[in-house]
């Protein structure tokens, strides 16, 4: 009898606990804002359009292949740092978008918790043979 060995393939289960802490946490703030003031989430165009720009950015981001933690890092962060200032120029609450925001990057990580993980050799690979190919 030939022994039969099981495949397992790594999964992505780093990204689970980041996800559920950005889920609980977005919605917790969001949440605690709604409460202190009822208007708190009646946002204006100009804190849609920064809400729209940080959560599409980290999904073209995530689209584009970068990892779920240096997307949230190298392009949520920043983009969380410019809202912070401009709500504070503004003077608007920080907390409904900093919470609508967290619970969307909470939501874009709990289905890519379950995605196979890419090993970085063969990512390396399909890199260096995308930048060879002739154009």
């Amino acid at each position: 009898m030939a022994l039969q060995t099981q495949k397992r393939t790594l999964r992505s289960s780093g990204n689970l606990p980041i996800a559920l802490v950005l889920l609980v946490g977005g919605a917790l703030l969001w949440l605690r804002a709604a409460q202190r003031t009822p208007s708190a989430l009646a946002l204006l165009p100009s804190v849609d359009g920064c809400l729209t720009a940080g959560i599409v950015g980290v999904l073209l981001a995530l689209l584009h292949g970068i990892p779920y933690r240096t997307a949230l890092l190298s392009v949520a962060f920043p983009i969380a740092l410019v809202q912070l200032l401009a709500s504070e120029l503004a003077g608007f609450s920080f907390l409904p978008v900093l919470g609508i925001e967290l619970t969307a990057f909470g939501l874009f990580g709990l289905p890519l918790s379950r995605l196979p993980r890419r090993r970085r050799a063969a990512a390396a690979r399909s890199l260096h043979a995308a930048h060879s190919s002739p154009s």
